[in-house]
């Protein structure tokens, strides 16, 4: 396998991109105390055993071992690893996982997360039978996948960034993602048998020109080549979106992030 290539033929983004450390970080910029939050409220704690699927830099990775202590383990899988590097010195096993074609550790973690992962396979229902199989009995299985309709809803105006939606999304469908991908999480859940299922969505209000608001500019940006070579839209529509983006006075919402929770069976 060359991974300068085939990592981008699974993944809407490029792991090699040059911008791609900054995405990852304004992501966690979005997404984090979210998720942190939720972490809390399904009691992890000292001692558990945690697995973090498409761990992405490591941010989650990390508050996770915040919140097992020296007495947990928590491992951080990811197809490309480089980024994750750092997290060793702090405790945490690294390991190279291709969540498509490779098998996860089997019945060994108290939980099992991933974020905006699951939405981007082929096979998903396929993924979500391996971290279900990488559950103790009575683990946990929390998945975060995005309802992208949403996105960009603003006072500004009823069709305030929305061509840009339209034609960066529509792309990256073509390229995999599945833009209800937290809906077949739940359904995924479901069908694997797990109890306690339930789910809940939650959405960030950006302001343009503040780190979560640059994280929509390098999606832009990242996606540019990609529809204006589709013939979508010009490089001036692109440039004017991104200074739309950079601008304080400019609020928009984020996609619902689907928060999907279920306990393997005892």
């Amino acid at each position: 396998m060359s991974s300068s290539e085939q990592p981008a033929k699974r993944y809407v983004f490029d792991p090699l991109w040059d911008q791609e450390t900054e995405r990852l970080l304004t992501n966690e910029a979005i997404w984090d105390p979210g998720t942190s939050e939720r972490l809390d409220r399904l009691g992890v704690a000292a001692g558990w055993s945690v697995l973090e699927v498409g761990a992405g830099y490591g941010g989650t990775a990390e508050r996770l071992a915040e919140l097992v202590g020296p007495t947990g383990r928590v491992t951080a899988a990811d197809l490309e690893t480089g980024r994750l590097a750092r997290l060793k010195d702090k405790g945490i096993e690294v390991l190279q996982v291709d969540i498509t074609t490779d098998e996860l550790p089997a019945g060994q973690f108290d939980l099992v997360h991933s974020r905006m992962l699951v939405q981007h396979l082929p096979d998903r229902p396929a993924a979500v039978r391996k971290m279900v199989a990488a559950l103790k009995p009575g683990g946990w299985l929390f998945l975060e996948d995005t309802d992208s309709l949403p996105l960009f809803r603003s006072v500004v105006s009823e069709d305030f960034l929305q061509d840009i939606r339209a034609a960066g999304y529509g792309l990256m469908r073509e390229s995999g993602h599945e833009p209800r991908g937290g809906h077949f999480d739940l359904q995924a859940a479901l069908e694997c048998g797990l109890e306690d299922v339930s789910a809940e969505g939650r959405t960030v209000m950006m302001q343009g020109g503040s780190p979560q608001a640059r994280h929509y500019q390098l999606w832009l940006e990242f996606m540019r080549p990609r529809i204006t070579g589709a013939g979508l839209l010009d490089d001036a529509r692109i440039d004017a979106a991104l200074e739309e983006m950079a601008d304080p006075a400019n609020r928009w919402l984020s996609q619902i992030l689907i928060s999907t929770y279920g306990r393997r069976p005892r």
